[in-house]
């Protein structure tokens, strides 16, 4: 497919609640199966809770698709979060004990407590990137970051003052450098354990830290 694709031919649309259907699909295939959370631990798909934390993010207007003669290249889903982030993502993640999409939030959570933006900019608000996919067939393209850079527009358009990534891997934490975002907080996969201090998230190699990065808008 790549070589039939022009790179000047893929348009940057916002996802509305009618593409929820066909941009889960995509992520199935272009974002889930190398996700380092979603691989570092078993099973290896992610949980419907999961799912539905993600498309719940798209009636704000803040999911971007990259599109190709109406077929989905890459996708994007943003959504707001607010002060109380990592207070409401402890919640979650106790409400889910015993869950893979449970197990994720409690890193998460972690990780949104140490980054501590909002004191950090002193911002109210903040528009986060939650997962990025590309076409397997289409990567090296630069297709991520011209969602990354679309978003950061849209963030701008809908009043966001900052635009924060956990960066599971280490190519998505690669991009967010290049596009000049800053490094907010590392966490090695490998300080996640439970009681008996066993890892909680086991990513693949060359996975070793959620990374969180921050742009002022």
């Amino acid at each position: 497919m790549s070589a039939s694709v022009d790179i000047n031919d893929i348009e940057i649309i916002v996802a509305t609640p009618d593409d929820s259907e066909r941009l889960l699909k995509f992520l199935h295939v272009h974002y889930y199966r190398e996700e380092p959370l979603t691989v570092g631990c078993e099973p290896p798909e992610p949980d419907a809770a999961d799912e539905n934390f993600l498309l719940s993010n798209v009636p704000h207007g803040t999911c971007l698709m990259a599109m190709h003669e109406g077929r989905i290249v890459g996708a994007a889903v943003a959504g707001p979060k607010m002060p109380d982030e990592a207070d409401h993502l402890f919640e979650e993640a106790a409400h889910l004990a015993g869950t893979k999409w449970g197990r994720i939030l409690g890193f998460l959570a972690i990780a949104e407590r140490d980054a501590n933006v909002f004191q950090r900019y002193d911002v109210n608000k903040a528009l986060h990137v939650h997962a990025i996919g590309v076409d397997s067939t289409l990567r090296g393209r630069r297709i991520g970051e011209r969602l990354v850079t679309a978003l950061a527009a849209r963030g701008r358009e809908l009043g966001y003052p900052v635009f924060t990534a956990d960066c599971t891997s280490v190519y998505s934490a690669r991009m967010m450098k290049r596009l000049g975002f800053e490094l907010l907080n590392r966490l090695p996969y490998t300080d996640y354990v439970d009681a008996a201090g066993q890892q909680l998230i086991k990513p693949p190699a060359p996975h070793e830290f959620l990374e969180t990065y921050a742009l002022r808008l």
